[in-house]
């Protein structure tokens, strides 16, 4: 257990999946929760042992926190409840005012200590290292390194988590869970821990600790989602990523051919590495009988940046709509900064107060990415384009109304998705360049074609390996097209649909596809999710 590194590509976790299937569906209906948190707590220890102890301490104080504000909220409710004939109207507002504060200081309480133990974990390199950096700058000298310390895994996804538990039982959404264990079960619950998606208490609530019972088409379909997961991550995106680590470590060495590939590869690759990932949670969830939220809605078919962020990553993008764009969009800070800006101008003023929002929640997903000036740079510049489409929104109207030209227009949503791809594909170079200058170098030489040698990749990945990757996402870029034009019906519902002699040799294929180049295989080296270093 201590010192066994647990991945999910691996045949060690299947071999873990199983024996918890059947040790959950063995357990009596009202009890599976238990065995259940008792596997998600062993499959954190062989993960990473060392990170047990920070989930344990958010759980404990978020569980307290939101447990007091939930106990004040209802004593106050009895005591107006008892005393309301002998109050006063005075006595009632001073007493929910009092107690007001208190559960406002237990909110602030489990946030501060959530956040700071993800800030001290996650970014204390990164401050550190910036501070560094401006003595520097000023002459002076100061070099501080910290030896051993590492990101526990999930922190990002789970801090997000506790805190919108938090603040739901705060606003009163639903009560808080007054069992602890219960409570654990929603912070540790396996599929979900490390990638997310990041969930809501009362979405997952009744699918957690509701009675289940065990279903052919649950169980096959989750199977059968994770081995097209198993195909994005490890045929696809962890062959492509052999190339693009080279590719984005050693930009000067691209011909231009190479660098303009390398990012049309690394849209590829991203997107079947955390979807596959996403793929692999949810199809091991069902199989448990629990639903957990979709995080994908086919990105790449977005005609906008703002489409774009609404379709990728979805449950962090709602999680930033809910507690922190609209809260502060809505803050009297906000609407003073909306009302500085009337006397300028009615609709700068009106538009203000969603602009800083959508300042700060940018560079706040840029933070939550990676401990970089460089993701902050990349947070900023989707930040910006977003707030640029929004005082464009005007000229745009004004253009549909005085051509008659239609929204929807074919050529209009062709140049709408062209030029959503472009501007991404600037924002994915930032992404996993080290630094500006190698960004831009990036930029530039994929529009460079005197080189249109492509060395580096066979050199790297070999042709074979390559064009495999690349026929293997073909099938994924066909079911995310097939759900874009069929939305309301899922490409499981119409797979199941097909003649047996059809699945089932399109099933083999893929797992001896996966088997293959998974374990067996020669010569590649697999890596971790993208998204656990988050």
């Amino acid at each position: 257990m201590f010192g066994f590194n647990l991945k999910i590509n691996s045949y060690y976790f299947l071999l873990f999946l199983a024996a918890s299937l059947l040790l959950y569906w063995l357990c009596p209906k009202k009890r599976r929760h238990i065995p259940l948190l008792v596997e998600s707590v062993v499959f954190l220890l062989l993960v990473d042992w060392k990170s047990i102890f920070f989930i344990l301490f958010s759980t404990i104080v978020v569980y307290l926190s939101a447990y007091f504000i939930d106990k004040n909220t209802k004593r106050q409710k009895e005591y107006i409840a008892l005393h309301k004939e002998e109050m006063t109207l005075e006595e009632k507002k001073s007493y929910k005012a009092k107690n007001k504060r208190i559960r406002k200081s237990l909110l602030l309480f489990g946030i501060l200590a959530v956040v700071i133990l993800l800030g001290v974990m996650k970014y204390l390199n990164f401050l550190l290292g910036t501070v560094q950096s401006i003595i520097q700058l000023c002459g002076g000298s100061f070099a501080f390194e910290l030896k051993g310390w590492f990101l526990p895994v999930g922190i990002s996804f789970y801090t997000f988590q506790a805190i919108g538990y938090l603040v739901d039982v705060y606003w009163g959404k639903y009560d808080a869970e007054s069992n602890p264990f219960r409570f654990a079960l929603f912070m540790f619950y396996f599929p979900k821990l490390l990638q997310g998606p990041i969930v809501r208490y009362d979405e997952m609530k009744d699918a957690l600790f509701g009675e289940k019972t065990l279903t052919y088409d649950n169980f096959t379909n989750g199977m059968k989602r994770m081995a097209f997961g198993y195909l994005k991550k490890m045929v696809v995106a962890d062959v492509l990523m052999v190339f693009l680590k080279f590719a984005f470590a050693n930009v000067s060495e691209l011909s231009g051919a190479e660098a303009f590939l390398a990012v049309v590869l690394y849209f590829i690759q991203d997107y079947s590495d955390f979807s596959g990932y996403m793929d692999i949670a949810i199809g091991a969830s069902m199989a448990f009988g629990i639903a957990l939220p979709e995080n994908f809605n086919r990105p790449y078919f977005a005609r906008s940046i703002d489409e774009y962020w609404r379709r990728w990553h979805m449950t962090l993008g709602t999680w930033f709509k809910d507690y922190i764009f609209y809260p502060l969009s809505t803050s009297r800070f906000s609407l003073g900064i909306g009302k500085f800006f009337k006397k300028f101008s009615k609709t700068l003023g009106q538009k203000m107060p969603a602009v800083f929002g959508l300042i700060v929640v940018w560079l706040l997903t840029g933070l939550w990415h990676g401990a970089s000036w460089n993701y902050v740079l990349w947070g900023g510049y989707y930040g910006g384009i977003i707030i640029v489409s929004i005082f464009l929104d005007p000229l745009k109207n004004w253009f549909y109304e005085k051509t008659q030209i239609s929204r929807n227009n074919v050529f209009i949503q062709i140049w709408q998705h062209i030029l959503t791809l472009f501007l991404l594909a600037f924002g994915k170079i930032l992404f996993m360049c080290n630094d500006l200058p190698s960004s831009w170098q990036m930029f530039t030489q994929c529009f460079d074609w005197r080189n249109l040698s492509l060395q580096n990749i066979w050199n790297q990945v070999g042709s074979s390996s390559f064009f495999t990757a690349i026929c293997c996402f073909i099938p994924v870029f066909i079911v995310d097209l097939i759900q874009e034009i069929w939305p309301k019906t899922t490409f499981l519902s119409k797979f199941n649909r097909l003649p047996i002699y059809v699945r089932w040799p399109f099933l083999i294929a893929l797992v001896a596809l996966v088997v293959w180049f998974g374990w067996y295989g020669k010569g590649l080296p697999h890596f971790d999710f993208g998204y656990t270093q988050f």
